[in-house]
């Protein structure tokens, strides 16, 4: 009889290895199908992402272009203002060049003065 309750804790030792395994595998599988399914989803909210930011890219694209426009003018006008300065004083600067060279006003140097 000890002979026949050795044999069954040694099929009940089987079936509980074999139990486990099973349930060891069954795991594997879910996490498994858990992985492919979380980058199925990642996958779809990175394409609704991206949607969504061209959608605001486009949706914007255009204060842009205004703004470029308006900085563009603005660049342009001051432009238009320097060289309106410029000529005016060309002359002004010419005479004073010319007077720097044929009459020159020797001074001591600021660092020579110590």
């Amino acid at each position: 009889m000890s002979q026949q309750g050795i044999q069954k804790l040694l099929n009940a030792e089987k079936e509980a290895h074999k139990i486990i395994a099973e349930a060891r595998n069954y795991r594997s599988d879910k996490l498994k199908q858990a992985k492919s399914d979380a980058s199925a989803e990642i996958a779809k909210i990175k394409v609704a992402k991206e949607s969504e930011l061209k959608q605001f890219e486009s949706q914007h694209s255009g204060l842009n272009e205004e703004a470029d426009k308006q900085a563009e003018q603005l660049v342009k006008d001051e432009l238009a203002k320097i060289e309106k300065i410029a000529g005016e004083k060309r002359g002004k600067v010419v005479k004073l060049l010319i007077d720097a060279v044929i009459k020159p006003t020797p001074e001591i140097h600021i660092n020579a003065a110590k």
